[in-house]
């Protein structure tokens, strides 16, 4: 009997789906390319924001979902532009067009996450602290030799304790961690599950209790999901 073959870890499968993406996209037509591109930003403008928010679906508006598919725009045609300091601060920015939130500019008062550390409710870092932790979280991502998913992953969650913002830091480090993964050749993660909703906060609260490989699983398996779920619209949609 022939020795059993090792299961692939997620890292390794993600890999592996890259590869295969990158093969699809090189082998479809221009307008199934396209046509998955726009399925993928609907993800992620549309139905991520209407799983992930705290508010009922009806209570979502407009001009907020498209500033998310602009933002998303901006780093599909910028994927190699070099993420700054000022690049985060234009992206909130983006995000906040023609809505309540002051966009670019950091929060002046204090911020309590809906999240505990060891039982205790989590604040962010003073106000006063936000310029310079945040352009630590730049020069960290930008000369760390660590692999591509562990620095996607931890600027997310860096920034999203950092609460640099008044509102929409969980939508900026998402599409700053999507820019990171897009300059490595991998497509975005679209936290667009219905599972996601409970998920997603329970790997950022696992995380800040000290279980990293929790929270690194957890994006993990939404990255692999993401590609298996872009590889079957692409293999499935026919053209007309």
């Amino acid at each position: 009997m022939s020795p059993r073959k090792p299961e692939q870890t997620i890292k390794q499968q993600i890999i592996q789906k890259r590869q295969e993406l990158d093969e699809c996209f090189d082998s479809f037509s221009s307008t199934k390319r396209t046509r998955n591109l726009y399925w993928l930003r609907r993800q992620i403008a549309v139905e991520e924001p209407k799983v992930l928010c705290p508010v009922n679906k009806k209570d979502l508006d407009d001009t907020s979902m498209a500033n998310i598919a602009v933002a998303y725009d901006y780093i599909i045609t910028n994927v190699n532009k070099e993420i700054t300091f000022e690049e985060i601060r234009n992206i909130h920015y983006i995000l906040c067009k023609d809505t309540y939130i002051d966009g670019y500019n950091f929060r002046t008062a204090a911020a309590r996450m809906q999240i505990s550390v060891d039982s205790i409710p989590y604040h962010a870092p003073d106000s006063s602290m936000i310029e310079y932790n945040l352009r630590q979280i730049v020069y960290n991502l930008n000369h760390s030799k660590r692999d591509v998913f562990t620095r996607a992953y931890d600027i997310h969650y860096e920034l999203i304790m950092l609460q640099p913002f008044d509102d929409f830091n969980k939508r900026t480090a998402r599409l700053i961690m999507n820019w990171v993964l897009l300059q490595n050749g991998y497509r975005p993660i679209a936290f667009n599950k219905r599972e996601d909703k409970k998920g997603y906060i329970d790997a950022i609260c696992d995380r800040a209790n000290g279980d990293k490989r929790a929270y690194t699983e957890y994006m993990a398996k939404c990255q692999l999901r993401t590609q298996k779920s872009i590889l079957k619209h692409l293999r499935d949609s026919r053209i007309l």
